[in-house]
């Protein structure tokens, strides 16, 4: 075959000038890697060809250098446990960049590279990454987005990795910055920084995306299995808007939830360094966007792709649906035990009560549920708190002392207060909302 030219080609020279190196492959599969490689490889090759070429002209030896690398995928198809349940693809990417490496050091970097998504480069981001063996090994990636067409990136992205279905659909540019750095093995040290820019993102006018911004159905999940229908919007008795809602229940919610809500624009990056610094557990890490994204489009999978599009579909939503209106959704949709949604529902479920009348202390509790309704419910049917429970909602009480939405009189009362559960905590007409279906995310009225 000639060099370089036809499918399959591998191209090695080592000269031509001092110390230059030319290297290029066309057209290799998954098949023309060494069994070795791709036994250590985090993922499956399952289709697709890979063209790379790399020359370092004032090359002194292999062991030390720099050059220019260049790497294009085909219709590339992957598959990883971790990455996501089904293969992910046909990925087309585009890499263009300075490599540099020192074996005697184990060090590697990646610098002033682009990754295109698409073959115009409108989906594009810059990127540098180095990694290092030595004391232990570590990594230091870098991502910046400066012009990235929201449009683009869509229709770039494999179904898999895109957004999801269902989620309001957007034009304009997004921008943004990351920066993840860590020893590898330690998620505990890993640093993380960033920012996203949403300012030049808007609504799509055109349809496809759903309209959150009147009433819906969300399909609810039941613990042991199937959905329920839950109307978010005033034909549902239950719901609350927010405007309706006690202050103190709302800041309850935010300061056990996402204390940074109003001032980020979806994503806590400062929420997922102390989760991270904490044990490496990001439990609590995810902003209630986040939590609103999961639920209405999303599996509950731990994948990466999951993550992935939860992070395009938060986007989306702070975007098309505004701060005030995730938030009432959210409040009436949020999981407070098995085929109990939203606050309304969860006041009469806990409390016997309309959720406009709920006291401090009965709104701090609800907020401390929310993480993990199922396993809360068995302490309520005992009808009583835990002295641990207890302390939870007592430092939730001081924290809205703190940020002023209790005065002392306020604190002390609430604090007093003895808390009685329901003993008939959901309604025949409730349960008659329950039954049993495919999954599937939300559906508009």
């Amino acid at each position: 075959m000639g060099p370089g030219r036809a499918e399959g080609a591998i191209e090695a020279t080592w000269g031509g000038g001092p110390g230059a190196l030319q290297v290029r492959l066309q057209g290799l599969g998954a098949e023309a890697l060494p069994e070795s490689l791709r036994a250590i490889l985090p993922f499956e090759i399952r289709a697709g060809m890979v063209d790379l070429s790399f020359e370092a002209p004032h090359l002194g030896a292999l062991s030390q250098g720099e050059g220019q690398l260049t790497l294009a995928t085909r219709n590339l198809t992957v598959f990883a446990r971790r990455l996501a349940p089904e293969p992910v693809g046909p990925l087309s990417l585009h890499v263009a960049g300075r490599l540099r490496w020192d074996a005697g050091a184990r060090t590697a970097a990646l610098m002033e590279a682009t990754v295109a998504l698409d073959d115009a480069g409108r989906a594009a981001l810059k990127v540098a990454l180095s990694v290092a063996a030595h004391p232990e090994p570590h990594f230091e990636l870098a991502l910046r987005a400066t012009s990235v067409d929201w449009t683009a990136l869509a229709a770039a992205l494999p179904p898999t990795l895109g957004p999801p279905r269902g989620a309001p659909g957007l034009t304009g540019i997004l921008a943004g910055a990351l920066t993840v750095a860590s020893p590898l093995r330690q998620s505990a040290e890993w640093r993380i920084k960033g920012e996203v820019d949403l300012s030049h993102l808007a609504p799509a006018q055109a349809k496809g995306g759903s309209d959150l911004a009147g009433p819906f159905v969300y399909e609810a999940h039941l613990t042991r299995g199937g959905t329920r229908q839950v109307t978010i919007g005033p034909e549902n008795p239950a719901f609350v808007p927010l405007g309706e809602l006690p202050t103190h229940l709302v800041r309850a919610v935010l300061e056990s939830e996402d204390a940074g809500f109003y001032g980020h624009q979806g994503f806590d990056l400062a929420e997922v360094q102390e989760a991270l610094s904490n044990g490496g557990r990001l439990r609590g890490a995810s902003t209630l966007t986040q939590q609103l994204a999961k639920n209405l489009f999303l599996s509950r999978d731990r994948t990466l792709s999951r993550k992935v599009r939860e992070a395009l579909a938060t986007i989306a939503l702070e975007v098309a649906v505004g701060k005030r209106r995730i938030l009432e959704v959210y409040l009436n949709l949020a999981e407070w035990g098995d085929g109990v949604n939203g606050i309304g529902e969860a006041a009469q479920h806990w409390f016997g009560k309309d959720a406009r009348t709920l006291s401090p202390k009965e709104a701090a509790l609800l907020a401390t549920v929310i993480p993990n309704p199922v396993r809360y419910e068995m302490y309520r049917r005992r009808g009583a708190l835990t002295p641990a429970w207890e302390a939870r909602v007592d430092d939730l009480l001081a924290k809205l002392h703190a940020t002023g939405v209790l005065d002392d009189e306020g604190l002390r009362d609430a604090e007093a207060e003895t808390l009685t559960f329901t003993a008939n905590p959901r309604s025949e007409h409730a349960r008659t909302h329950m039954r049993l279906k495919r999954v599937v995310p939300v559906s508009l009225l």
